[in-house]
């Protein structure tokens, strides 16, 4: 997969604000992530939805500091993208001797050959406004070769989570949490088989995470 051209783009919406900050410091994120138990549900989710094979190329679309390579075989082809230049440095010095990496806005991730068995976007959709969103599914399915798929998780709002639970997401540095259905009728512009869990249980804190395996058939 060639590197990415370099197209202007529009913002990712999502607030920085106040303590909010400290997440955009690779080493903040991490931190952060542990203690809400997120390597617990990063496992379950690449062992029971991704299920890697070493032979397997994947295009991650929003890779943070590289959080997901630790959780995947060796010799997997991982190519990642991120607009924080902080996460991307810091998942080239750490994995830059198994992956690829670029910093790069979303919407300027390349359309390139289509050969991607897998494309992950994690927790990225809720920091789209809809014309992002429906740009990121355009280019996962112009990504994944036939057979290959689109796997996400996002935060999620529906009414059966708790209050608690309701307002940790609306902290979020994100401002387009969404409820399932809302990112159903994203994915299914492009995508016509689509498979969903809805986890209450994901992290340690109170929270709602709704996947989506898209496929390209």
């Amino acid at each position: 997969m060639p590197p990415p051209d370099t197209a202007a783009s529009s913002h990712v919406a999502h607030d920085d604000s106040g303590l909010r900050r400290l997440l955009t410091l690779p080493q903040a994120y991490d931190a952060f992530q542990t203690l809400i138990g997120g390597d617990a549900y990063r496992r379950w989710y690449i062992d029971t939805l991704l299920q890697p094979r070493a032979d397997m190329t994947i295009l991650d679309i929003g890779c943070g500091p590289g959080t997901m390579l630790p959780f995947l075989p060796v010799g997997v082809r991982y190519v990642g993208f991120d607009m924080n230049p902080r996460y991307i440095a810091h998942a080239q010095a750490t994995f830059g001797h198994r992956a690829q990496f670029f910093a790069r806005h979303v919407d300027a991730t390349p359309v390139a050959t289509a050969g991607c068995d897998a494309v992950m976007a994690n927790a990225i959709l809720h920091h789209l406004d809809d014309a992002q969103a429906e740009q990121l599914v355009d280019t996962a399915w112009q990504q994944c070769k036939p057979g290959g798929f689109l796997l996400t998780y996002d935060n999620a709002s529906v009414p059966e989570q708790s209050r608690l639970a309701r307002w940790i997401i609306g902290r979020d540095r994100g401002r387009h949490v969404r409820t399932p259905e809302q990112y159903l009728t994203l994915a299914r512009r492009r995508f016509a088989r689509i498979e969903t869990t809805l986890r209450h249980d994901g992290y340690r804190i109170p929270y709602t995470l709704f996947t989506m395996k898209c496929w390209r058939d």
